[in-house]
């Protein structure tokens, strides 16, 4: 046999060490000598049946001498073995076995494990006393031939055999066993599920060393006093334990007489674990099945926690790279998918040669055969990997992209909690929201004590839309066969609607105990009182409203999705409603008119102390943007690129550089742009706090860097009050404002909105509205207008305020940025894609009489803005970024051009009796938007109705400036217009807001 061979190692150990025990379960041992002799039986027992090289023999087993007898066994007759673990379902085990296509099954378990039918296995203790051995040496086995057969389930949960040869096994074994010292004084375990790859590194890392493997009991598993007490009887030397089992091995009390040297670990992300004080090391791999079992690999340092985790360097001759969706490398510290080499890749997968071309590919920039992981990596500043988790576990919430893995680590770092698992999942009442599974680390403590302390805690620590909306206290994690955290387990648990308690002692009324019931329902927890708020106990925008309109049946008291933000409490809720219900006289249902003026200061201490540089404006060499992950944000982030040289630097909410760096990457491949991530630089951010945020040496680098801000950031919500939109957009606009002031000055490229002129046409008479017009005259309309065009308003006042004191400003008001004029691609999560879907659905329109939302292409409106923010002229002046008048169209008229160009047929209806067809209707698209077509907003007509025979908007400064540059307004042509269906088609058919309209 060959040196490429792990069964070379374990013919020298049978030769050195005979007679000393090769591995030990709780019923029998089996020396080295014993071993060779019973698996040349079934070698050659194999060979009688025909079995060989290019055969794959599924054994069905638990953990046991008998499998390691064997494995050994089918190895040496040169078929390759698959393990099949004996507590896998019937379907599954059957699924595994059929992909086999076998000639004989072995079945090395007891048969109190699993019913084995003669005719479908042969018990291996028989094969082991019917075989003679007589035909184990004919095997011819090569280093380039298949020796074992693992099966994974990927993301369609089916199990897919990964096919490894004899070299990479050993090529990983060999290196293993002498970075760690395994040899014939070494005592290992054989810890991990059957059907996880980790168990073939176990057996043969002993095998090849001639070390003892002493098999660990079910019951000590999973108990870590147990365990470590388990490998102190045994003197054990080496251990491999499952990741989420380590914190708590390590937090426990080390027994006197443990002779463990090394603890390893894999198959899921280590959160930070203590180690300063452990009697052993700790050792973390990383790897795919199809890398053969480890790919990297971290030593831990003694200390008290690692800050920067990372999964460590590769290992063997594994080569790892971190690459972006066209397989080039990213820089270093940026986030891109993990891909590997060497000598360790799998053949690929069985019977599958289509899925195996499409993960194993061959790259020619780095001239290798390459493994796409689908995990997310990056490298760190001190040589290693750091895992991110996997692209396929990035979930959406509320618009934003999260990490479970993120939430998760937060978690971990509370006192309070000794595990936790974080899945996304969605519930009847719910769209997809986080649940977080709690093991308390004190078992005794109340749980609505527990949920409460971790809700405070995380708000701390995590932007709002990461923590959890659902909290599950649970005894222990589910695990699965292999070791891991059960997650499929977990996400069938978090979907499940707790029931209502019955008992409401801890709320005063029957009112209060009536909305009770609704959030209940709603949240599908009860973890909350009666002054806990919706939206702090896992509530959102898309729930409220579900909510207000149960509530309102059942307190009998008219209800706004509104009424969540401004009486966020049961208490407050409850005393507002009956306050209501007593109210006499005709009510509107529009906020209370406030103090807009108030609001319209600059930041404390605010001055512009010089002038611009005299090229800021025509060659900027670096740009500050705000809102590069908005629809208009991304786009303008690409126009800026393509047109100027500058460098652009993005302060970016919620997320840690390398994390925001991959969803803008992610986000830029949707939409297709190829953006130049050599020419961005991202920041973690949050605009409203002081300096934006940003951390304090890079927000003064920045100051003096910075040429040109453009500010495109903004919260975008039809439904939060004025209150609630002010700290994003009010007080952030503030903290930009300050920014451009500080060190040198910079010009600055406002953003705005063509509804800062509201619905003021039915107070000042007016027909036009002129870029120059004073906005102030809307304010009646305005006041009484929804939080976020009452914010974009004062945003306004506040600019030219700035303005007024000598900062250099442009504004540029948009209209709504329908698609992507080439792609279709569009926000269809805002109201006018959620209006399109749903009259689409209904194959009807409400009838509504000159409503327009100044339509036009994101393209064009990003085309506008870079190129009339280059011309030094345009400072001081406000730009309505809406079609010309002429190409302006309505409500009506966009719905005829569909008719007309994409063969669609709509039926036009009296408003209310259109919105009687969907506003019942939780699937409905518009259906959280509802408040918009049914609160009595202004003499009894709504949000929506009061936009009709609106404004017509002059351009007359946008086309003067843009005439010289080339940028022309579009038209919606046949082209434009079935492509932006097709998009929003395409997100139907994956979104649950439409699938039932």
């Amino acid at each position: 046999m060959r040196d490429d061979l792990v069964l070379d190692g374990l013919e020298r150990a049978v030769t050195e060490v005979p007679d000393k025990a090769a591995v030990i379960d709780r019923h029998r041992s089996l020396s080295y000598r014993e071993l060779a002799e019973s698996s040349d039986r079934v070698a050659g027992w194999l060979a009688s049946r025909g079995v060989g090289t290019g055969d794959v023999v599924p054994v069905l087993a638990e953990r046991s001498v008998d499998l390691v007898t064997a494995t050994v066994g089918v190895a040496k007759s040169g078929a390759a073995y698959a393990p099949v673990d004996a507590r896998f379902p019937a379907r599954r085990r059957s699924s595994m076995i059929d992909q086999c296509r076998p000639k004989v099954v072995l079945a090395a378990t007891s048969s109190d494990i699993v019913d084995v039918p003669a005719d479908d296995a042969v018990s291996t203790a028989d094969v082991v006393s019917q075989g003679d051995g007589a035909s184990a040496e004919a095997a011819v086995t090569t280093g380039s031939d298949a020796v074992y057969v693992v099966f994974t389930s990927g993301t369609t949960g089916e199990p897919k055999g990964v096919v490894v040869e004899h070299n990479s096994l050993a090529r990983l074994i060999g290196w293993h066993n002498a970075r760690f010292t395994m040899g014939p004084g070494c005592r290992s375990t054989l810890m991990a599920g059957v059907g996880f790859d980790v168990s073939q590194w176990e057996i043969w890392s002993a095998l090849a060393s001639g070390a003892t493997m002493r098999v660990v009991d079910d019951e000590v598993r999973a108990d870590p006093e147990a365990l470590l007490d388990f490998y102190a009887e045994r003197a054990l030397t080496h251990a491999y334990a499952p990741t989420a089992l380590v914190p708590r091995l390590a937090g426990s009390a080390q027994p006197d007489s443990l002779r463990l040297r090394y603890l390893f670990c894999a198959g899921e992300k280590l959160h930070p674990v203590a180690t300063a004080d452990l009697p052993y090391t700790v050792v973390d791999y990383y790897g795919p099945t199809e890398a053969t079992i480890y790919a990297t690999c971290r030593v831990l340092p003694k200390q008290h926690e690692h800050t920067q985790p990372s999964i460590g360097h590769p290992v063997a001759d594994t080569e790892a790279f971190v690459l972006d969706e066209a397989l080039g490398e990213v820089p270093k510290g940026d986030v891109g998918e993990l891909c590997l080499a060497g000598g360790g890749l799998a053949r690929g997968y069985l019977n599958s040669p289509k899925l195996t071309a499409r993960r194993f590919v061959r790259s020619s920039r780095l001239k290798r055969r390459l493994y796409r992981t689908g995990d997310l990596a990056r490298w760190l500043d001190d040589g290693t990997l750091q895992f991110l988790g996997r692209r396929d576990e990035q979930v959406k919430i509320r618009g934003y992209r999260v990490e479970p893995g993120d939430v998760e680590a937060a978690l971990l770092k509370l006192p309070e909690v000794r595990s936790a698992a974080v899945v996304a999942a969605s519930t009847a009442s719910a769209d997809q929201r986080l649940v977080a599974f709690l093991v308390a680390d004190d078992p005794e403590v109340r749980e609505d004590e527990l949920v409460a302390d971790v809700r405070v805690a995380l708000r701390r620590e995590l932007p709002d839309f990461m923590v959890p909306a659902v909290y599950r206290v649970v005894t222990e994690l589910p695990a699965a066969a292999t070791g891991k955290i059960d997650r499929i387990a977990l996400r069938e648990h978090a979907a499940i609607t707790q029931p209502a308690h019955a008992n409401r002692n801890g709320f005063g009324n029957e009112a209060e105990r009536a909305i009770a019931v609704v959030w209940e329902e709603i949240l599908g927890h009860r973890h909350f009182g009666p002054d806990d708020a919706f939206l702090e106990v896992g509530g959102d925008s898309m729930l409220a409203a579900s909510a207000v309109q149960k509530i309102g049946a059942r307190v009998g008291a008219k209800t706004h999705i509104r009424d969540v933000y401004e009486f966020p409490s049961i208490r407050m809720l409850a005393t507002e409603l009956d306050r209501r219900a007593n109210r006499r006289g005709p009510v509107t249902d529009g906020e209370p008119v406030r103090e807009l003026r108030r609001d319209i200061t600059l930041p404390a201490g605010f001055t512009v102390s010089g002038e611009p540089e005299p090229d800021a404006l025509t060659r900027p060499r670096h740009i500050l943007l705000t809102g590069a992950t908005g629809f208009v944000g991304i786009h303008l982030l690409d126009e800026l690129l393509a047109t100027t040289q500058a460098h652009l630097h993005l302060p970016i909410r919620g997320a840690g550089t390398a994390l925001a760096t991959d969803r803008l990457r992610r986000l830029a491949g949707r939409h297709r742009l190829e953006l130049d991530f050599g020419r961005v630089s991202v920041y973690p951010a949050d605009l409203p706090e002081r300096e934006l945020g940003i951390d304090g040496a890079d927000y003064r680098r920045l100051a003096e860097q910075v040429d040109l801000v453009y500010h495109s950031a903004s919260a975008v919500n039809f439904i939060q009050p004025y209150s609630f939109m002010k700290r994003d957009n009010v007080d952030g606009l503030r903290q930009v404002i300050a920014f451009a002031a500080e060190g040198k000055t910079k010009p600055l490229i406002l953003l705005s909105t063509i509804s800062v002129f509201s619905w003021g046409h039915l107070f000042t008479g007016k027909t036009w509205m002129r870029e120059d017009d004073d906005i102030d005259q809307n304010l009646p309309a305005v006041s009484t207008d929804i939080g976020y065009v009452r914010s974009k308003w004062v945003m306004e006042k506040i600019a030219d305020l700035a303005a007024g004191q000598g900062l250099p400003l442009m504004t540029f008001r948009l209209g709504y940025a329908t698609c992507h004029s080439r792609t279709g691609a569009c926000a269809d999560y805002q109201w006018w894609g959620r209006l399109v879907q749903t009259c689409t659905a209904l194959r009807a329109i409400p009838d509504l009489r000159e409503l327009r939302e100044g339509l036009t292409t994101v393209d064009y409106m990003a085309q506008a803005i870079a190129a009339v923010s280059r011309r030094p002229q345009a400072l001081g002046q406000h730009f309505n970024l809406v079609p010309s008048p002429e190409r302006t169209i309505t409500l009506t008229e966009f719905f005829d051009l569909l008719t007309r160009h994409c063969g669609q047929d709509f039926t036009a209806l009296p408003f209310k009796e259109w919105v009687a067809l969907w506003e019942q209707n939780p699937a409905a698209p518009l259906y959280p938007l509802r408040s918009l077509f049914t609160d009595d907003m202004h003499e009894g007509q709504s949000t929506v109705e009061l936009y009709q025979n609106t404004y017509r908007w002059d351009t007359g400064n946008l086309r003067r400036h843009l005439a010289p540059t080339g940028v022309r307004e579009p038209r919606f042509t046949p082209e434009l217009l079935n492509r932006y269906l097709d998009h929003l088609q395409r997100h139907r058919e994956t979104s649950r807001s439409a699938s039932t309209v």
